[in-house]
């Protein structure tokens, strides 16, 4: 405090006693003093000894805003010295402390005797009764230097009853952001890994350093070490992770599995990313692990799930482009001893991705240029095998979905629109585009069973110009409670037929959905691999309505035609994209769509139907309710098997729900379940229940996904957490947790 720091006081009645040196003030007492404001009774304050003794219903208010409450209060003037009796201290995080009396020394350290610690608040009907929890020690002893709160021969309380006797416990104070020490331990179950514990020990390296070490037992397996090592700087953060363990027993998992045919396992992983300037971001995620099911069996924070990519990359944005330039691969974790899952994932090295809409207008029209390339390799092919039926029906012939080798692509595209209105409101958009790709392919095995051409190891060059029309006619009508748009839309697009159609592989153009979505666009493949040609229209309607009373409708039809050349969606396709795609005939299937939304409640429905019979080949329906604290969704998916069915292949549905609820200020709950109506199956279901106040916070959730191989080292999970704000967390958990049940704290 500063030397010349001024004393305010203001009292009903002020006296000064000239023999003693005494001034004694009473009657709703206040002093501000420095950074501390204190308001009592009565005050007396000895000239000679320099001391200041408050007295009754005392409150005084600290520089760092805890707030003291005492009977009695008797400190040295600067307030850094002194001794109180009957207080409670409310700190800044609303953690309490109430003691029989307490000693204040240096204005850095204060001394409670027989104190009670809690972060819980009082029962405001019943302010005698005990909190949910709370610490009663000896000594409490909060130091401001080390910003800690030390709490000597502790007796833990639940409920007012004794649960732990605790000879020392050490947690930070209101005003500590980290603080070097052990973290509460954790109680953990699983089928294959037995009971553990596990103890973390924090560890505040510098103000910008921080690491983590965790200790785990499990009865099963032995000791589980794990470290994580944090490092913040000015313009980002890196974080590493490394864990390991010996198995004790690896025989109790599923036989032939990498759980049980490995011992010594372990994993590293790093993190980091860093903000460049205001527009460009550097960083990185990656994961080694020993075998490819450790970090999943171990539940290993950030890596648990089943398929982890680890990656570089370089991002840019700027209003009117975006550049992605990264390089990645893919960690697929399961049960089998081999890694052929992993081996027959793309390694990407790297991928390319710009885009930029020029600013200033081209021939009074939008110039946008889109760049993209990648370039991968894999170690072992990745093919669904049909041998001897590419004769009988091209269809069925073998799904190449990767080749074994190299395989590059480098594509650029320039497009150009220009929006007019004529007439009576006929919106015109001319639309020219240009297109070259460079591909380089160097595959282990070429295709044998293929009814295409395949265009072989090598370079090949291809390019695409297309000139195409769109024309709209939105009308308008209006009625007393509503208003509605009605926007028939034709386009026609005039290019030349694809090059090497289907002859390359295809590796980003294998996700191909033909519905209300894609039915306008230029180019209906999701990527690059593949490119759109020959002559094609597409038509429908476009429908929008609002009304008075807070209804939205939407919906959409149409259709689409091959008009000449080569119909891309026709011709072999080395993974079978296009196949049963409904774009494979010169006339398409119909693709509809409507939905309908009023007060948090919505119902869409989307399907493509068969252009002979009107059969609904794909149907996806949702619906949604969300109001105040409760929301729900459903969503029905069906895929009809193709026809003529070769394979005698089943029809896909499946329908998802989920729903969460926060009951009142304290608990919420939340569910959802993925079922296999086909099988007659849960794909996943989850449930999840939390409790959360200003004083701790219940958890519990249960989790199961289906596993028909027997191959996953857990198959369902099961967990509770209970947490103590300030003082940490006591759980039990046997998989990992539904995300909505992490406590705040």
């Amino acid at each position: 405090m500063a030397d010349d720091a001024k004393m305010l006081l203001a009292a009903d009645e002020l006296t000064y006693n000239q023999d003693t040196g005494v001034v004694v003030a009473t009657g709703a007492v206040q002093i501000d003093y420095g950074n501390y404001k204190l308001v009592a009774d009565r005050v007396e304050y000895d000239q000679a000894s320099g001391r200041m003794r408050a007295l009754g219903s005392v409150e005084m208010v600290e520089p760092t805003g805890n707030r003291i409450y005492a009977d009695d209060l008797d400190v040295t003037d600067d307030f850094a010295d002194g001794f109180l009796n009957a207080l409670r201290i409310e700190t800044t995080d609303n953690t309490r402390i109430a003691a029989e009396s307490a000693e204040r020394s240096s204005s850095t350290q204060t001394t409670f005797n027989n104190g009670v610690y809690t972060a819980c608040e009082a029962c405001e009907k019943n302010p005698e009764r005990a909190p949910f929890w709370q610490v009663k020690a000896k000594r409490i002893i909060q130091n401001g230097e080390t910003k800690t709160i030390q709490l000597r021969h502790a007796t833990f309380e639940l409920f007012g009853m004794p649960i732990a006797y605790l000879p020392y416990l050490e947690v930070p104070d209101s005003s500590a952001k980290r603080k070097t020490g052990f973290l509460a331990p954790s109680y953990i179950s699983a089928d294959n890994l037995g009971n553990g514990v596990t103890v973390p020990f924090y560890v505040a390296i510098s103000p910008y350093m921080e690491a983590t070490i965790s200790t785990t037992y499990y009865s099963k397996q032995g000791f589980l070490g794990q470290a994580e090592f944090r490092r913040n700087f000015a313009d980002g953060e890196i974080k590493l992770q490394v864990a390991g363990i010996s198995q004790s027993e690896p025989g109790v998992f599923s036989a032939t599995t990498t759980d049980a045919l490995v011992q010594e396992r372990g994993m590293f992983a790093s993190t980091g990313e860093f903000r460049i300037n205001p527009r460009w971001v550097f960083g990185w995620n990656g994961m080694i692990q020993s075998d490819n099911d450790f970090s999943e069996t171990y539940g290993i924070a950030g890596y648990s799930a089943n398929t982890v990519k680890s990656e570089v990359y370089l991002t840019g944005l700027s209003n009117r482009s975006h550049f992605d330039l990264r390089t990645y691969r893919f960690d697929i974790q399961d049960g089998t001893p081999t890694d052929l899952n992993e081996d027959q994932q793309a390694v990407v090295h790297p991928s390319l991705d710009y885009k930029r809409t020029f600013s200033d207008p081209v021939a009074g029209g939008e110039l946008a240029l889109n760049i993209n390339g990648y370039s991968v390799s894999r170690k072992t092919d990745e093919i669904t095998t049909r041998t001897g039926f590419a004769s009988v029906d091209p269809v069925y012939a073998d799904r190449y979905k990767g080749f074994a080798g190299d395989n590059a692509r480098l594509s650029a595209e320039l497009e150009w629109r220009r929006t007019e209105t004529v007439g009576n409101g006929l919106r015109l958009t001319p639309i020219l585009a240009a297109r070259g790709d460079l591909n380089s392919v160097n595959v282990d095995t070429a295709p044998a069973d293929y009814d295409g051409v395949f265009a072989g190891n090598g370079s090949h060059a291809r390019g695409m110009v297309t000139a195409g029309l769109e024309a709209s006619y939105p009308v308008l009508v209006t009625t007393a409670s509503s208003n509605h748009v009605f926007e028939p839309i034709g386009q026609v697009f005039v290019r030349p037929d694809e090059q090497l159609a289907g002859g390359i592989p295809n590796e980003d153009s294998q996700s191909f959905v033909f519905d209300t979505t894609s039915l306008f666009e230029r180019d209906k493949f999701s990527g690059f691999d593949r490119t759109e040609g020959g002559i094609r229209a597409n038509v429908g309607l476009r429908y929008t309505g609002t009304f008075d009373n807070g209804f939205t409708t939407q919906a959409a039809f149409g259709q689409s035609y091959h008009l000449a050349g080569l119909n891309s969606f026709a011709a072999p396709d080395l993974s079978q994209a296009t196949r049963n795609s409904g774009l494979e005939e010169d006339v398409s299937d119909y693709v509809g769509m409507s939905g309908i939304a009023y007060e948090g409640m919505s119902l869409a429905v989307s399907a493509r139907f068969d252009k002979d019979d009107f059969r609904p080949e794909r149907t996806d329906v949702r619906a949604g309710f969300s109001k105040g604290s409760f929301s729900t969704s459903l969503t029905y998916s069906e895929i009809k098997a193709p026809r003529p069915n070769t394979f005698a292949e089943d029809d896909r549905r499946e329908v998802t729900g989920s729903a969460e609820i926060k009951i009142n200020d304290f608990w919420s709950a939340a569910a959802s379940a993925s079922y296999d109506l086909v099988d007659e199956k849960f794909n996943k279901r989850t449930f999840g229940l939390l409790y959360e106040d200003e004083c701790f916070a219940f958890s519990m959730a249960y989790v199961h996904t289906r596993d028909d191989y027997d191959v996953n080292a857990r198959d369902w999970s099961v967990g509770a957490r209970l947490s103590f704000r300030t003082l940490g967390a006591l759980g039990a958990n046997s998989g990992n947790e539904v995300s909505l049940l992490k406590p705040r704290f």
